[in-house]
């Protein structure tokens, strides 16, 4: 059943109710009319809301029905009214109508049916116009809250409307927008122009977008991306357009600023000096920088498209295949591959591969750089070979360094070549004394059945008298055009290759090395080489071998004549001693002076005669060293001095020495004795050092040494320092003795600053420390020697 109706009828003739009324009942639904003569008390119900329609007479008194219909759209301007007018008031209803009444009716000429459709028909009307309001209402907001600007623009290109953003947008309020010229915003100078150049007074049917810089009342440049929608009135003539506005500024300027940033990067990758590859998920090229495209012959668009298996070699195709399977599991990493140029020849490259994905993470391909390491490979391989043939070198110099003989010179150095050079057979030959026979000296993988024959060969004959002759290598290689001769003895030897090098002594040739391959075709550069090299290592070791029996038998000879000597010499001496000692007695005055010169130049040679024996001694006899009693050894050397004021307090030391530790304080004691006056004084003291040694001091009161002689003084044959007199062997022996206890020397004045009041010779000698267990030697308390 329909919802009930109700009606107001406001009118100054009570007797229209009743009729209405009964006109009303034709409506098919329940209809309640309520009536009022007076405006004011219909004001009531329609504020309070309920009233469905309200029928207004407007045959008020003094054009009162005007005001009141006024009145009612103010109060009540949803509630749809019907007016009712006399006859020939068409006027009246029509300016109500324009006011927004609903509909006109005339009395007396209204019926049933005809009040019941305008009821109906304002019903509609009103709920229509409160929908369109209401979604008027709602696109209004919307437009209005929307942050894309919003222009209306007529045909004229003036602006209709613009929404707030649209304020935002050109720097100033939407009221003083409306009627300016869409044009004098625009950016671009010279786009001011007429209509058919404005995109906004493009008449056509279709939706346009494009790009435009505005200008905003503050100068600020606006890029904005519009679109436009034309306007149409009911004919379909173009009225202008609704245009939507959005400031794409920043957009664009992160796309320049990418843009460049693009730009920039792409020129860092195309002046590479490494190689950029990129593969898509198939392994297909997509992107090669120029340097890659150089690394492997080819225009950058010459690989585009093709496949990175289509450029390596067979052995890299399966490894590629590996670790392009890792780039799908996100893995980074770095490997070597070999490439074929275009030309044919080959690379290797060291490749640094990442995977990329896409925004979804779904894998996209590959990115390698790729860096030629082919000349550093090369070089590798290069340090390689060095290195191998450094080691080789190095155990056959040291099989050379070490060797005691000849054999085993000869022994040792074939068979390191043979296993450090991966060769099978090896021998050795030397020369015989005639040099007109080579005879085997060792052999290493020899065949049995040729054993005799090698033993001996007969230089002269060729192409041995290459080798041994000449002192020529000679590499003997399977070839087509192999001579009879050398191709026999590839087959002799059961060898493929076999190189024979000389082995040179004092530039004369005594001897030959062959080393020969089962496997090897030919030798290679590197190998001849290294061979030559050890042909001549082992000569410099036979060379020091023959220097060596030369050295010792000049040794032995030398020793011979120097034993022969020192007896002789010592006999000689004695016997002139004797003679000396009778002719002191015998003579008198002068004669007596020369006799007793004569006795002291004797015994200044046996002093000498007795040097060159502890030198010798020195140089042949491996050091001995002991534990020595320090006080002991010094006390015995001062009683060889009777006439000589020696002070020495005693030091309870042992220090580490051998049977000469006497020769440092005899040496040291003469050579204060010899040139000091006969009232010289000799002072020797033993100090703490430094924890492990002991300080000796030898101090005279003689004439000194001058301070630039203090630093030559314990050479070798310098001669003494007062009127050029000394042979320079006794301080020789003293610092050789020291150096050989591990001890130090040094010479200086006796009084600091004065060379001419006396010597102090000062030397470190390393003492023996007691253990814990160990009781030290009982030494008298307080003892000195004079």
């Amino acid at each position: 059943m329909s919802e009930s109706l109700r009606v107001m009828l406001i009118g100054e003739n009570p007797g229209d109710a009743p009729g209405i009324r009964e006109m009303l009942g034709g409506c098919g639904r329940e209809v309640e009319l309520l009536y009022c003569e007076r405006p004011e008390d219909g004001l009531t119900p329609v504020l309070e809301g309920g009233i469905g329609v309200v029928l207004l007479d407007l045959d008020f008194p003094d054009g009162r029905g005007m005001g009141i219909f006024d009145r009612l759209r103010e109060v009540a301007p949803d509630i749809p009214i019907i007016v009712l007018t006399a006859a020939g008031e068409e006027p009246t209803a029509l300016r109500a109508m324009q006011h927004g009444a609903q509909d006109y009716l005339v009395k007396g000429k209204t019926d049933a049916e005809l009040l019941c459709r305008a009821v109906r028909y304002a019903e509609e009307r009103t709920r229509v116009e409160l929908a369109l309001r209401h979604s008027e209402a709602m696109y209004r907001r919307l437009v209005e809250n929307l942050n894309e600007g919003v222009l209306a623009v007529d045909e004229a290109g003036l602006i209709t409307f613009a929404n707030p953003a649209m304020e935002e947008i050109l720097g100033c309020p939407a009221e003083s927008l409306i009627g300016s010229p869409v044009t004098g915003f625009f950016g671009t100078p010279g786009s001011t122009g007429s209509a058919t150049k404005n995109p906004f007074c493009w008449q056509t049917a279709q939706r346009q977008e494009f790009e435009l810089d505005l200008l905003s009342d503050d100068g600020r440049s606006v890029h904005a991306l519009v679109v436009t929608s034309p306007i149409t009135d009911a004919t379909g003539a173009f009225c202008g357009c609704l245009a939507g506005v959005l400031d794409i500024t920043g957009r664009k300027r992160a796309e320049e600023a990418l843009r460049q940033s693009e730009q920039k990067y792409r020129l860092v990758v195309e002046s590479l000096s490494e190689g950029i590859w990129v593969i898509d998920r198939n392994a297909c090229t997509s992107f090669v920088n120029p340097r890659m495209a150089e690394m492997l012959g080819y225009a950058p668009d010459e690989m585009i498209g093709r496949s990175i298996y289509s450029f390596l070699t067979p052995l890299s195709d399966a490894t590629m295949r590996d670790r392009l399977n890792c780039r799908r599991d996100g893995t980074q990493e770095q490997y070597e591959c070999e490439f074929i140029r275009k030309g044919g020849d080959r690379i290797t490259a060291l490749m640094i591969a990442s995977p990329f994905s896409d925004d979804s993470g779904e894998f996209r391909g590959s990115i390698a750089g790729v860096m030629d390491i082919t000349e550093r490979k090369r070089a590798e391989e290069e340090i390689r070979i060095r290195n191998e043939q450094l080691m080789v070198l190095n155990q056959v110099v040291g099989v050379s360094a070490t060797s005691l003989s000849l054999a085993e010179l000869l022994e040792e150095s074939l068979e390191k070549t043979l296993n450090l050079m991966g060769f099978h057979v090896g021998i050795v030959y030397m020369l015989d004394a005639e040099r007109k026979r080579a005879l085997l000296q060792h052999q290493s993988g020899l065949p049995q059945s040729c054993m005799a024959r090698s033993r001996i060969i007969k230089v002269h004959h060729w192409p041995f008298n290459f080798i041994f002759i000449a002192g020529q290598p000679r590499y003997i290689e399977r070839q087509p055009d192999l001579n009879s001769i050398e191709a026999g003895i590839l087959q002799e030897l059961e060898v493929s290759a076999l190189a024979c090098i000389p082995l040179i002594a004092e530039s004369v040739v005594v001897g030959a090395v062959y080393v020969g391959s089962k496997t090897k075709e030919t030798f290679s550069r590197e190998e001849m080489a290294l061979l030559e090299m050890v042909g001549k290592e082992i000569g410099s070791g036979i060379l020091k071998g023959m220097l060596h029996k030369k050295l010792e038998a000049a040794n032995r000879e030398a020793n011979l004549y120097l034993d022969i000597m020192t007896h002789d010499i010592k006999n000689a001496e004695n016997v002139s001693n004797l003679y000396a000692d009778l002719l002191i007695e015998m003579l008198e005055g002068e004669a007596a002076l020369y006799a007793r010169k004569i006795r002291s130049s004797v015994r200044r040679s046996a002093e000498i005669l007795g040097n060159v024996t502890t030198i010798r001694r020195i140089h042949h006899d491996s050091p001995d060293v002991g534990p020595v009693d320090l006080d002991l050894v010094i006390r015995e050397e001062v009683a060889a001095f009777p006439d000589v004021v020696i002070e020495f307090s005693v030091s309870h030391r042992r220090v580490w020495a051998d049977d000469l530790l006497s020769e440092v304080f005899a040496n040291l004691i003469r050579n204060a004795v010899k040139f000091g006056d006969p009232g010289i004084r000799i002072a020797i003291r033993v100090e703490e050092y430094d924890g492990e040694s002991v300080l000796v001091s030898v101090e005279d009161t003689g004439p000194g040494i001058p301070d630039p002689m203090k630093e030559s003084i314990f050479h070798r044959f310098e001669r003494g320092w007062v009127g050029g007199y000394g042979d320079g062997l006794g301080l020789f022996i003293v610092r050789t003795l020291v150096e050989r206890y591990g001890g130090t020397i040094r010479v200086e004045d006796r009084v600091e600053g004065r060379s001419d009041l006396g010597t102090a010779f000062r030397f470190t000698l390393r003492e023996v420390l007691a253990s814990g267990d160990d009781e030290d030697d009982e030494y008298p308390d307080g003892e000195e020697c004079e």
